[in-house]
């Protein structure tokens, strides 16, 4: 027996560490630490539960059972912690388990990961949860139900027996049929029905020890009620889809949160098929080809899509899309585990999910702040090296040429000193729209800082045109020339273009820009209002005033 229930104690605590994982995380990510409280204060009634601890990314407790270890690094609390065990789990992102010495406990670890935008979109930081779990007390647990098994056995064979001595005994006919009543009216959910005889003979033992066992049964029964609507309220007031299905993908159960986010009524969709309601067909056959090339196996389209990883004792993480009643779609983080029954198979799987469309939308916004200058829209210096990259691999596999202009505004310094840095600014965005109109949607203008800006301009022809790449910047020379009216004031500035070649004068990032800068300031030198192409003798030099 002691066997089966380490076991069992074992799939448990996998189980509890993944629900852990999957809740814990979303609230250390927002740090709503009145949340993680109240999530941990509805699992430290449990008897079974000798300790739980929730430990943040820098070390400190979350959470705990025990109030002192609260705000202190882990490292100080009187748990039994293997540091060892720590470092493997936050490593492996697995789950990590151990018996006591004496295995009367079960000791449980699972990281917490939040992801740190400070370091980047892709950088995560990750804590642990660790639970022990009192393996002795559930096996003097089991031994009790054991017990109380081998007393109803004991109760019906001594029933039986009553009933072979009718012959013998017939005048206690009448109270065995009492019993008979009394045990029908309990089995049929009659919890105050009790047994009562006068005297002190065997049967009024017998009627003793049964309304004995009715009322421990009918305590027992109302702790697994109030236990269960513990768990059903924390389930539904939770800001999580949650949904169960079968092995089958038949949804048994739909809390409130997935009705408000899906629209759906819970009746609409019990004992409907998952996935094919609320999700996106096209995005599973997708996610299925990829996951089949992921695992080198053949994965059937639907269901087993999703619950594969999980059916292999894994947790199941990626991003989805599900598909509202209206028609509207919405992007969410999607955890799914497996469930086991007492046998350790598994009777059915449990998704929980939240809404990442806030999530996306910062994302979209830092990749917008890094990679694009805030006042004009166009590309900054960091996404400009890496489209010139892009150029140069494109042209060396083709065997082509493309150019760059490295441009600089004539006069602004005037326009900032006269007229003050927001008409400056406003300046320096019409010449962003400027710029724009007089090149290709293919080619690319950006901003490196100040009044500099950069044109990349590939897809050239394999011959070397300086006529071509002149009429271009001409074009942008003229443009900027004409006047510009901004608040009133009349602007009257110029521009200076340096231009260098891929691969005549340089065939990587840092020898065409600094080329092309180069022919820039040879092009002010020359009296401005002109382009210079890059020459390294300076002797022949191909400007828009030869």
């Amino acid at each position: 027996m002691t066997e089966a229930i380490d076991k069992e104690s074992l799939q448990y605590m996998n189980i509890e560490l993944s629900k852990f994982q999957s809740l814990y995380e979303p609230l250390l990510a927002k740090k709503d630490m009145r949340a993680i409280k109240s999530l941990q204060s509805s699992k430290a009634y449990e008897l079974d539960n000798k300790a739980m601890i929730v430990v943040a990314e820098n070390g400190i407790v979350a959470a705990s059972n025990n109030q002192q270890d609260l705000l202190n690094h882990w490292q100080a609390s009187k748990t039994d912690i293997q540091a060892d065990l720590v470092e493997k789990t936050i490593k492996s992102n697995r789950i990590h388990t151990q018996f006591s010495p004496d295995r009367n406990l079960l000791n449980g670890y699972i990281n917490l990961c939040v992801r740190d935008l400070s370091k980047g979109l892709r950088n995560f930081s990750c804590g642990f949860l660790y639970y022990q779990l009192d393996v002795d007390l559930r096996q003097k647990q089991a031994r009790t139900w054991l017990i109380k098994q081998s007393v109803y056995i004991a109760i019906g064979s001594a029933l039986v027996g009553l009933l072979l001595m009718l012959i013998l005994h017939f005048w206690v006919t009448g109270r065995v049929l009492k019993i008979q009543a009394t045990l029908d009216l309990w089995s049929k959910g009659d919890r105050d029905v009790q047994i009562k005889f006068n005297g002190n003979d065997e049967l009024n033992h017998i009627g003793n020890v049964i309304n004995d066992l009715v009322k421990q049964f009918a305590s027992d029964e109302q702790s697994l009620i109030f236990n269960q609507q513990v768990n059903d309220a924390i389930i539904q007031s939770a800001n999580y889809t949650i949904i169960t299905t079968d092995t089958q993908g038949i949804i048994t159960s739909f809390n409130s949160c997935a009705e408000r986010l899906l629209g759906y009524k819970r009746s609409e969709l019990i004992n409907k098929k998952s996935p094919a309601i609320i999700h996106d067909v096209e995005e599973i056959v997708s996610h299925n080809k990829k996951l089949s090339i992921e695992l080198g196996v053949s994965i059937d389209i639907g269901f087993e899509t999703f619950v594969i990883k999980a059916r292999n004792g894994q947790t199941d993480e990626n991003n989805w899309t599900y598909i509202h009643k209206n028609g509207d779609r919405i992007p969410v983080r999607l955890s799914i585990t497996a469930l086991y029954d007492a046998h350790g198979n598994i009777n059915g799987f449990l998704g929980i999910a939240y809404n990442i469309t806030e999530q996306l939308k910062a994302e979209e916004q830092l990749e917008q702040l890094a990679y694009f200058d805030p006042l004009t829209k166009l590309p900054n210096r960091m996404l400009y090296s890496d489209r010139l990259n892009q150029a140069i691999a494109f042209a060396k596999r083709n065997e082509s040429q493309f150019s760059i202009f490295f441009l600089d505004l004539d006069k602004f310094k005037f326009v900032n000193d006269n007229y003050g840095h927001e008409v400056g600014d406003k300046l320096l965005v019409k010449v962003a729209e400027i710029l724009t109109h007089c090149v290709r949607k293919s080619d690319t203008v950006a901003r490196l800082g100040g009044d500099e800006f950069t044109v990349i301009l590939p897809n050239m022809n394999n011959h070397y045109d300086p006529i071509a790449i002149g009429l271009i910047a001409e074009k942008i020379i003229h443009q900027i020339s004409q006047d510009i009216i901004i608040d009133g004031h009349l602007i009257q500035i110029g521009a200076s273009i340096g231009i260098a070649i891929y691969p005549t004068h340089g065939t990587d990032v840092s020898r065409l820009n600094k080329r092309a800068d180069i022919a820039m300031y040879q092009a002010k030198d020359h009296g401005r209002g002109r382009y210079v192409f890059y020459d390294p003798d300076a002797d022949i030099t191909l400007s828009s005033s030869d």
